[in-house]
């Protein structure tokens, strides 16, 4: 009976010492992840003719024209807007004006932001690794109860290797990830 462990254990043994896998220190993985949200803040002022201090004066060039037009158009009521873009935000300015004045100016701005994350992931690559466990069994034909201990190295990408010795019986065995 101990002849059978010793020679298991050397045939382990033999199998891990010309085994090619050796632990060379690799660098962990790095994985970056970069996200960007925009989002947009939109401000509006008005103000009043009275708050500005700017007249607009018009002059006329060499068209005579009666005094009914000159007075229709001082009287009416004129809008000019304006847009300024820079990069991704965008300003409105919108003046109303009659009788050379300004009566009100409107001022929009819808300013976009941009926030950039960036995430390091750092992954340790796996290794290998050695269990070790207790467990029982129990023989069908006989009913007897067998308690032991078990070995288990891991070894990432190639497999799982097990070795179990109860008192009722020993056990090797070998499993392979899907």
């Amino acid at each position: 009976m101990k002849s059978i462990i010793i020679t298991l254990l050397i045939g382990v043994l033999i199998f891990f010492i010309f085994d090619k896998s050796k632990y060379i220190g690799e660098k962990p993985i790095i994985v970056t992840q970069t996200d960007t949200v925009y989002y947009t803040d939109t401000i509006v002022k008005t103000k009043r003719g009275k708050d500005i201090p700017f007249e607009i004066y018009r002059i006329l060039t060499d068209t005579f024209t009666d005094t009914i037009t000159i007075v229709k158009d001082y009287n009416t009521v004129k809008v000019y807007s304006d847009t300024i873009t820079q990069d991704s935000s965008k300003f409105y300015i919108t003046d109303t004006i009659s009788q050379n004045k300004i009566q009100s100016r409107l001022f929009k701005a819808e300013i976009g932001y941009k926030t950039i994350t960036k995430n390091n992931y750092i992954y340790q690559q796996e290794k290998n690794a050695i269990y070790l466990g207790f467990l029982g069994d129990l023989r069908r034909f006989d009913n007897k109860v067998g308690i032991g201990v078990g070995l288990g190295y891991n070894m990432p990408k190639k497999g799982l290797i097990l070795f179990n010795a109860t008192t009722n019986q020993y056990s090797l065995g070998f499993y392979k990830k899907f």
